[in-house]
């Protein structure tokens, strides 16, 4: 077998055929390495000399790669993953001295409740740490702003079909019946004909997606039974507070808004009470073994588990 001589050779065209190969686009690898279009286009060229393959089919834009090409990426793409978590094992993040900005991204609900309790424990033990929270509409958007690292961390109520995305559970919660606590029928575990009868209230999000087809045909049905919307869960309290409409959240906010408002929350009614919905957290695997990153998903997952509702 022959011999190649890799001092003759430039690696960082392995780093370009990665991120080519992972954004699909010649173009979007450029803004991703902060380099030209034409000088990806010449990496590859390069490349493809060296590999006598062509690697990619089609333009600029919307490339797919060869058989060789995904046979290449798995090698290439394991060994600069070893190479980076090496060298991240080797770096050190102090958070007493960092400066870091840290951009994560929540729903209006998440950066209320959550967002603050994350700020509070990072800036205990980091006080020079700049937290950013975003909440980013539409949510499709999100894996892309994790691949361009303009986002650090997601907390989202749905998984991306993404294989450069970590996406673990990390909050399970039941759902609860939200409603004033003077409300004139809703006073008590609220059976389904009970529930349907009343009119509802809803956020202006994204429907929550579960696998479990009885709680996704129930929400449909909620959201297709709302007399009122509103653009973001924090107003939910402030209409219920006012009004004989009820509505559905989660147990951890229906926790919250009783703790501030005039408001009670009970069961989902049978046969769905003791199902669950999912949060997950979503990182770009290329972040997984930064120190400072790593430290980040440790002070959320934290503040997410001190911030579970016993009652579910």
């Amino acid at each position: 077998m022959h011999e190649i001589n890799l001092r003759r050779i430039d690696l960082n065209l392995l780093t370009v055929f990665e991120a080519v190969y992972e954004e699909q686009s010649q173009v979007k690898a450029a803004e991703r390495l902060g380099m030209t279009q034409p000088a990806i286009s010449h990496a590859l060229g390069r490349l493809r000399h060296l590999l006598g393959d062509r690697l990619f089919q089609g333009r600029a834009r919307g490339l797919t790669p060869t058989g060789q090409a995904d046979d290449f990426y798995k090698r290439v793409h394991q060994a600069l993953e070893l190479i980076r978590a090496e060298l991240a094992e080797r770096s050190t993040f102090d958070p007493a001295t960092s400066q870091r900005t840290f951009i994560v991204a929540m729903d209006y609900a998440g950066g209320a409740l959550l967002g603050v309790r994350l700020f509070q424990r990072i800036s205990a033990v980091a006080p020079h740490v700049r937290l950013v929270l975003r909440s980013i509409d539409p949510g499709e958007e999100i894996p892309g702003l994790l691949r361009e690292h303009r986002l650090d961390l997601a907390f989202n109520a749905t998984r991306f079909d993404d294989d450069m995305l970590e996406q673990p559970i990390v909050l399970e919660s039941q759902l609860r019946v939200v409603a004033r606590k003077d409300h004139p029928r809703i006073n008590a575990d609220p059976t389904m004909a009970e529930f349907l009868a009343e009119r509802l209230v809803v956020a202006h999000v994204s429907m929550i997606k579960t696998e479990n087809a009885a709680l996704n045909e129930f929400l449909r049905q909620v959201n297709q039974q709302a007399a009122m919307e509103v653009p973001n869960a924090m107003l939910l309290p402030l209409v219920l507070e006012s009004t004989d409409l009820i509505t559905v959240t989660t147990a951890l906010l229906a926790a919250a808004m009783r703790e501030r408002f005039e408001v009670e929350h009970y069961p989902i009614p049978e046969p769905l009470a003791s199902a669950s919905v999912q949060s997950y957290m979503l990182w770009h695997r290329s972040m997984t073994a930064d120190p400072a990153h790593r430290w980040l998903r440790e002070q959320f997952q934290a503040v997410l588990d001190s911030s579970m509702d016993p009652t579910g």
